[in-house]
């Protein structure tokens, strides 16, 4: 019965940001369709890190020029516009029977039934009209704006998002339409870096971070598996961060990783899934990227271990908290897995040997706790968002 007691408060300490984990039931089937009336092509996808915050949504090419027709993506009712010359720019919100909203930003202008409503002076304009469920309803496909470039854009653009209405948690919206979407590259990392515990843990003879390159491939394809030919030696605590980018086969951009998994000893010790984001939970991607290292090099190395005061729920863990012991002198097969919404994978294998160290010790591995953890991540049941 103590352990029991004791297992329970660790899990109602351990969880997310704040009250944004409610996943509303939508009590309507709702269909969602293209934004535009051509095949699309992704400039920025949901999640990707960016100081300070996570990319909201996706960015949908336009031909990089303004004046491409916007239609709504599912039934609902137009319920806000906002016009600023900072942020969103112009930006329309549509809300769905679903307990979705889609928002529209960067617009050049509105659908003149829309344009009408607002009352702009030219000049510097801030804006915000919002309307009742009745007011302005559409349906799939219902012509609503024009693309265009304002706001804080830096090249015509639209930045689609979707939120949950009641809470404004930000969903991915390749939930809704990832089958509308080509792509048949897999995700490809680019390096990892190794932090030895301050105390705790020593990394091929060192006590600071390192990187170390995979050395993989430039190869786009759907499926791929690279094993790292290098010898590498730790003792204690250490975590572990991963530098990679997405591709899709239609343009040379890069993307943000969807899905993460670390696994030791074919055992799952880290999971990162970037399917929601609580607007809460914005600053914590200066604590799950490496912040100080993309100020030195514009480079995200995303941690697989979860920092002091860190409460993503798209993070799972186990109660280890992501950090790898290596406490026997013997080789530890690590993996990291990385997969896209369409399903593209890659794998990375490495191997650490276990090398004793004068002066740093173990701590005990708790893997009772670490198996309780790992039977479907329970310490984080509510705040595992799943798409309805």
């Amino acid at each position: 019965m103590l352990r029991l007691t004791l297992l329970t408060c660790c899990v109602l300490l351990l969880t997310g940001c704040g009250s944004d984990e409610s996943d509303p039931v939508g009590i309507y089937d709702v269909t969602y369709e293209s934004p535009v009336d051509y095949d699309i092509t992704l400039a920025g996808n949901f999640g990707e890190p960016r100081p300070f915050h996570f990319h909201g949504g996706i960015d949908v090419k336009t031909g990089n020029v303004e004046g491409k027709d916007i239609f709504s993506i599912a039934d609902g009712y137009v319920s806000r516009l906002t016009v600023n010359m900072y942020g969103f720019g112009n930006a329309i919100y549509v809300s769905h029977p679903d307990g979705k909203t889609s928002v529209y930003c960067h617009l050049k202008r509105f659908a003149d039934q829309y344009e009408d409503q607002l009352h702009r002076t030219g000049f510097r304009d801030t804006l915000s009209v919002v309307f009742p469920a009745d007011k302005f309803p559409v349906k799939a496909g219902d012509h609503i704006a024009i693309s265009g470039n304002t706001g804080h854009s830096t090249g015509p653009h639209l930045h689609l998002e979707l939120h949950d209405t009641d809470t404004w948690v930000l969903r991915d919206p390749l939930m809704k339409l990832a089958g509308i979407i080509a792509d048949t590259v897999a995700p490809q990392a680019h390096s990892f870096m190794a932090y030895p515990m301050d105390g705790e843990g020593v990394f091929n003879g060192g006590f600071t971070k390192q990187t170390i390159g995979f050395g993989a491939p430039d190869i786009k394809v759907q499926h791929s598996e690279f094993t790292l030919q290098r010898e590498l030696t730790a003792w204690g605590r250490v975590g572990f961060a991963l530098w990679a980018d997405d591709y899709s086969e239609a343009t040379y951009n890069h993307y943000g990783i969807r899905y993460t998994r670390l696994l030791v000893d074919g055992r799952e010790v880290f999971r990162s899934d970037v399917d929601s984001i609580p607007v809460s939970c914005q600053l914590e991607v200066n604590l799950w990227g490496d912040y100080d290292h993309w100020r030195r090099t514009r480079v995200w190395y995303m941690k697989s271990f979860r920092e002091s005061g860190m409460r993503l729920p798209i993070l799972h863990t186990n109660f280890e908290q992501g950090v790898v012991c290596f406490s026997e002198e013997r080789p530890y097969h690590l993996t990291y897995i990385l997969r896209d919404y369409q399903g593209n994978e890659s794998r990375y294998h490495f191997t650490v040997r276990g090398e004793r160290y004068q002066g740093i010790t173990p701590r005990p591995l708790r893997m009772l706790l670490n198996d309780y953890l790992l039977f479907r991540q329970v310490t984080w049941p509510l705040h595992t968002f799943v798409s309805r």
